[in-house]
């Protein structure tokens, strides 16, 4: 239970009576609540019982703490009327510097409420603690009823009640705020100023006055909660009786409604880090599914020489290039380019992959295989969905090379010096289920060099936003076959020329490159 002494020492209050015993000549005591002495004599000397002149209440903030007495201290005493005078002119005194010690006690601990508060917001990362611990502070540091938290809606036309202390159920779930139809809401997040209700109960613009009055709520006090200029809900104050919110109030609140919202969009950033990097990691792991479906290592055919590179401009690519031993001495050899990036292009281009090695199995015209693959995709995808497919199969004893194109990059054939496009009627895959394709035949003879690309080496850029083109690559293929041997050397020239032209221009697709080389 509090009393006076909590808030004026005794000390003090003896060097306050022994100024005002000087200065009226009359001896004066002190007593708290149960009329325990606090300063001053007990029995005064010079007076009875019964001599008592006046005495007088001692309040804080209405409440009794205590009373002053004035008796006769000699034969100048002061009248009884000066007394009383005397004595509630001291009370007042008294009342007036323990409520201002009350008072200043009370902002203290406010204002370490407000950093034990902001300390929380630091550690704190789960949205929903945050937001109780906010509602809950502030009925304890304000001494108020109750108090919400409502958040902006993801279309912003609604506030929605996220965290909420000491209010029933049924009064949470009196029905919607909507922005547009709340005067009070709308002039908060509009202006971004606070508004302050004197009576909720005969406000004509509180949208609920009757559950406001079934609640107990009267005054309350409606806050923006406000980040970098931008509203993300409002606080409320709540009060159970008529309470007019002083300066400092009005300062506590708008600060923790400012930390609020700063905690409130923190912990939403620190929520999509956390999804960030658990779908970065899926990714990694997904990149390394796909890559397990590229040929780390070229199939070991005596009379081949295989050369490969492939380089994804992010964890999921949508090239592919692939081996497919088809029997008596003939290997199937595709390159796929699938529109667009990332997770789409990748699942697309699996399902391509799959549905190219279950057509060429047991498929032998290989424009009927291209027909089946495109069927599939038209089937299964959506209109959106293509790719271009370069596919070819090699018999390694005879050389013979028979090969479809799909709308991709023309393979490109080195024989006696010079550089041949092999290219086929018939477009991309997956816009025309009906769409067909011819093949066509070459024979590749020993020493000669058979190059498979995707657009990813083509269309590198450099930094004059020219792109590396067909003349390019045929150049430095034919250089490349002229100074090296092995299929492996020749690919790799052909990527250094290529990264010579871009410099450190940023990539922006994937780059595929499969040399072969017969021996």
């Amino acid at each position: 239970m509090e009393s006076l002494g909590q808030y004026i020492r005794t000390e003090v209050l003896e060097d306050i009576l022994s100024e005002f015993r000087r200065a009226a000549n009359v001896s004066v005591s002190v007593f708290d609540c149960d009329d325990d002495p606090l300063a001053g004599a007990s029995s005064p000397e010079g007076a009875d019982d019964d001599g008592v002149s006046a005495e007088s209440r001692i309040t804080i903030d209405g409440d009794a703490f205590g009373r002053v007495v004035v008796r006769p201290a000699g034969p100048d005493a002061l009248s009884d009327r000066s007394a009383k005078g005397f004595a509630d002119l001291l009370a007042g005194v008294l009342s007036r510097l323990a409520g201002k010690q009350r008072e200043l006690r009370k902002r203290i601990g406010q204002l370490a409420a407000l950093y034990s508060l902001t300390a929380e917001f630091t550690g704190r990362r789960e949205l929903q603690s945050v937001l109780d611990l906010v509602t809950q502070t502030v009925v304890k540091t304000m001494n108020a009823k109750a108090s919400t938290i409502r958040l902006l809606s993801r279309d912003r036309n609604e506030l929605l009640v996220q965290s909420a202390a000491n209010l029933s159920p049924e009064y949470l779930d009196k029905g919607p705020i909507l922005v547009g139809e709340s005067l009070i809401d709308s002039a908060v997040l509009d202006n971004l100023n606070a508004v302050a209700i004197e009576d909720l109960r005969v406000d004509p613009r509180v949208l609920y006055p009757a559950e406001a009055k079934r609640e107990g709520l009267v005054s309350a006090f409606c806050v923006p909660m406000i980040y970098k200029g931008r509203a993300e809900g409002v606080l409320r104050v709540y009060m159970g009786d008529v309470h007019e919110f002083d300066w400092f109030e009005r300062s506590l609140a708008a600060t923790i409604a400012s930390e609020a919202a700063a905690a409130i969009v923190n912990s939403r950033l620190y929520g999509e880090a956390i999804r960030g990097a658990r779908m970065q990691r899926e990714l990694r792991l997904a990149g390394a599914v796909q890559r397990r479906m590229i040929p780390s290592k070229a199939p070991d055919i005596p009379e081949l020489d295989i050369g490969m590179v492939y380089v994804p401009c992010f964890e999921l690519a949508g090239d592919f290039f692939d081996f497919i031993p088809l029997g008596e001495n003939n290997l199937g050899i595709a390159v796929c380019d699938v529109v667009g990036k990332g997770v789409r292009a990748s699942l697309l281009m699996a399902s391509i992959r799959a549905s190219l090695r279950a057509h060429a199995s047991y498929v032998y015209e290989l424009s009927d295989v291209i027909a089946h693959v495109n069927r599939d995709l038209c089937t299964e995808t959506a209109a959106s969905d293509f790719a271009t497919l370069f596919y070819g199969v090699l018999d390694t004893q005879s050389g013979v090379f028979t090969y479809v194109n799909a709308g991709h990059m023309p393979a490109l054939l080195v024989r006696d010096g010079e550089c041949v496009e092999l290219d086929t009627s018939g477009g991309i895959i997956g816009l025309d289920e009906d769409s067909q394709w011819r093949h066509r035949s070459v024979r590749l003879e020993r020493g000669q060099t058979l190059m498979f690309y995707s657009d990813g080496l083509s269309d590198a850029m450099n930094f004059q936003d020219e792109s590396f083109g067909r003349k390019r690559i045929v150049s430095g293929l034919l250089n490349a076959v002229n100074e090296h041997e092995d299929a492996e050397t020749i690919t790799a020239h052909v990527l250094w020329e290529m990264r010579r032209f871009a410099g450190l221009q940023k990539r922006f697709d994937d780059l595929t490159i499969v040399t072969v080389k017969r021996r």
